[in-house]
């Protein structure tokens, strides 16, 4: 059965309107072509669609039945159009992002909730097995936004700086190190230093670990855990001492008996990226209010303002 899309759309059309004059206005074309078109349709099916009465038309019974469909499959075509539209808008999808080398997400709902201020239909996503290895992850497909602080040469992938943060020495308020003003790579001579896991894969030994190295500082015991959570507790418990960015550490302070110590800028100034390989209006826009929170400046007024502007 020959039957294309600008068949079910013609009969939809004739009958609405009524005549062949209208339904041939409706549609943009000549009286002569919309007749024509009938035909080829009356001939594919080898069944009348319409019964002549003048210049009115009336549905036989197999044109009836052929208008009930062309009515599912028209209004299915328009929710297709809305649907891909809206995707192409940034107002309805889904986005897949991770963190490059943590599993703590306390500053993620804030964003949510103000990016959904204007975007309520797009669904974020958190994948937590890209943290050890997110660019991958992104050239795979199976991340929008990997925020990231080392980078791959790759023409495929775009950065762009998020935010600074700094390192920050976390220990019990009891500890050796608790009170000293100023912290130097020759205090963790003998410590208990447990970090963030991450991936050596990416030839991105951290600045603090190299200078360790460098000035032959012997740690106690160096343990690598993949959880954030997991790594508070432990400085908790009393069993050993982290360095982590700043952000990630504070909330992790209130109510507890850590303290944080600043270490020289030199070791612990960083800039984060968001590394991105497309760039739809979904990603622009959380990229937007991403960079607002960590500026201090994401309001429900600003996330509107975003909405409206792209």
């Amino acid at each position: 059965m020959n039957v294309a899309l600008h068949h079910f759309k013609l009969v939809d059309t004739i009958f609405k309107e009524g005549t062949l004059t209208k339904a041939a206005t409706s549609l943009h074309l000549t009286q002569s072509a919309l007749s024509h078109q009938l035909k080829e349709l009356e001939g594919a099916l080898d069944v009348e669609i319409f019964h002549r009465q003048g210049k009115r038309l009336h549905l036989s019974d197999e044109g009836f039945r052929f208008l009930k469909s062309a009515e599912r499959i028209l209004t299915e075509i328009k929710l297709l159009e809305e649907d891909i539209q809206n995707f192409k808008n940034g107002k309805t999808g889904k986005l897949n992002i991770s963190v490059q080398c943590y599993t703590a997400y306390h500053w993620l709902p804030s964003i949510i909730k103000h990016y959904k201020t204007s975007w309520p239909d797009v669904n974020i996503d958190i994948v937590s097995d890209a943290t050890r290895r997110p660019l991958e992850y992104l050239l795979r497909g199976d991340l929008d936004i990997a925020i990231v602080r080392t980078q791959m040469v790759n023409t495929k992938i775009k950065y762009e700086p998020i935010f600074d943060d700094r390192l920050a020495l976390v220990t019990p308020i009891d500890h050796r190190l608790a009170k000293k003003e100023k912290v130097s790579i020759t205090d963790f001579e003998n410590e208990e230093l447990i970090l963030p896991l991450y991936d050596p894969s990416y030839q991105d030994t951290p600045l603090f670990e190299s200078l360790i190295q460098q000035h032959q500082v012997n740690l106690k015991s160096l343990h690598r855990i993949h959880y954030t959570d997991a790594i508070m507790e432990m400085v908790k418990a009393g069993l050993g001492i982290t360095v982590m960015a700043d952000w990630i550490v504070k909330p992790y302070l209130n109510g507890t008996d850590l303290v944080t110590l600043s270490l020289p800028e030199a070791i612990s100034q960083r800039t984060w990226y968001a590394a991105t390989c497309r760039q739809t209006p979904a990603i622009q826009n959380f990229l937007h209010c991403l960079k607002l929170h960590f500026a201090g400046k994401l309001t429900e007024e600003s996330a509107r303002n975003t909405a409206n502007a792209v």
